[in-house]
C-alpha cells in the first residue's frame, strides 16, 4: 500500500502560486498521483488581532486548495485567524465532508486516520522564535500564546488519542535543534542565528521515535512535517523519526512525499542497518518513508 502527499506551507495569501502549483502538477502529469494535500499553516498574512479581511482571505486560500480536487487537511499557523484555532464545532464553516467532493478538514488539535495503520495528528500555531545566542530576545512572538508548558500539557494527550497506528505529526513550528528550524543564514555570524523550534516537540519526538526495541507498545511518530521556518527547508531526523520542512509556497517551494506500508520481515531484509530495532517491533506491517522531493515552481 502506498500514499502520496502534496505538502505545502506558509502560503501567505499567494493565490497566484497556488494556481501555478496546480498548473505545474497538471503539466508534469503529477496531480493524478497525489492522494492527500497537507497544508502546514500560515495560509494568510493575518494580524495579531483577527479582522474580517483575514477571515475572508483565509477562506479564499482554502477554496483555491480545494480546486485540486484532493482530500485537504490543514492546520493554522501564527498568521492565520484566531477562529481557525477553535474546537471543531466552533471553527469557521470551511470543513467539507460531503460525498460529492473530497474532504476538507482543519485538524488542529485532532487526529485523523488516513489509511489502515496510519494516522495524522495536527497542532498549529507557533512558539517564540528567539536569537540563539540571546534566547531572551524574541524575534517572532508565539501565537496563539503557545508556551512550552502549554505544549508539554497538550501534545501527549493528543498523541495518545491514536490507537496503535504509525503517526504523521503535522505542526506549524518544528522541533528544536534540527536543520529544518535553525534559521542560520550566516553561519560565521552566529549572533544573527534564530532558533524557531520547540524543545518540548523535540523531546516528544525523541521519546516516541519508531523502531525502539525497549518500548514496542508506545505510539510511534514516524514523521514530523512542519513549516514556519522558510529558510531552512529540507530533511532532518530525530532518532528514527524523519523531519520534513517543505519551505514556503509564498516563495514557490513545496514537497511531494510518498509513504509505503511494508511487511516487517521484508523491511528487515531490505534495511539491515535497522534490523536490531525491528526484532521486538510489535506489528507485522509498518509505514516507511518511500521518498521525498523538494521542489520549486
Amino acid at each position: 500500500m502506498h500514499r502520496t502527499f502534496l505538502i505545502v506551507s506558509d502560503i501567505h495569501y499567494r493565490l497566484d502560486n497556488i494556481k501555478k502549483l496546480q498548473i505545474w502538477l497538471i503539466q508534469k502529469d503529477r496531480l493524478k498521483e497525489i492522494d492527500f494535500i497537507i497544508a502546514c499553516g500560515d495560509l494568510v498574512n493575518g494580524t495579531p488581532i483577527t479582522t474580517e479581511k483575514d477571515k475572508q482571505e483565509f477562506q479564499e486560500v482554502i477554496s483555491a486548495l480545494k480546486c485540486f480536487d484532493k482530500p485537504l487537511y490543514y492546520i493554522p499557523g501564527n498568521h492565520d485567524p484566531d477562529t481557525s484555532f477553535l474546537p471543531q464545532d466552533q471553527k469557521d464553516n470551511l470543513n467539507q465532508t460531503s460525498d460529492e467532493r473530497p474532504i476538507t478538514r482543519n485538524f488542529h488539535n485532532e487526529s485523523v486516520q488516513l489509511a489502515p495503520g496510519l494516522s495524522i495528528v495536527g497542532f498549529g500555531g507557533s512558539i517564540d522564535g528567539v536569537l540563539r545566542n540571546s534566547p531572551e530576545t524574541v524575534i517572532w512572538p508565539a501565537c496563539p500564546e503557545n508556551t512550552e508548558t502549554f505544549l508539554a500539557e497538550k501534545l501527549p494527550i493528543l498523541i495518545d488519542q491514536v490507537n496503535n497506528d504509525d503517526i504523521i505529526l503535522v505542526t506549524h513550528f518544528g522541533p528544536f535543534k534540527t536543520g529544518t528550524t535553525d534559521v542560520d543564514k550566516y553561519p560565521l555570524q552566529s549572533s544573527y542565528a534564530i532558533e524557531s523550534g520547540s524543545k518540548v516537540l523535540r523531546d516528544m519526538i525523541a521519546s516516541r521515535s519508531p523502531l525502539s526495541p525497549d518500548e514496542s507498545s508506545k505510539q510511534y511518530i514516524m514523521l514530523n512535517i512542519h513549516g514556519h521556518s522558510h529558510y531552512p527547508f529540507g530533511l532532518s531526523h530525530i532518532g528514527q523519526t524523519m523531519i520534513v520542512n517543505p519551505s514556503a509556497l509564498r516563495d514557490g517551494r513545496f514537497a511531494i512525499l510518498s509513504l509505503a506500508q511494508i511487511d516487517k520481515d521484508e523491511f528487515m531484509e531490505k534495511d539491515k542497518e535497522r534490523r536490531e530495532y525491528m526484532k521486538s517491533f510489535s506489528r507485522d506491517k509498518i509505514w516507511i518513508l518511500g521518498g521525498v522531493e523538494f521542489l520549486l515552481l
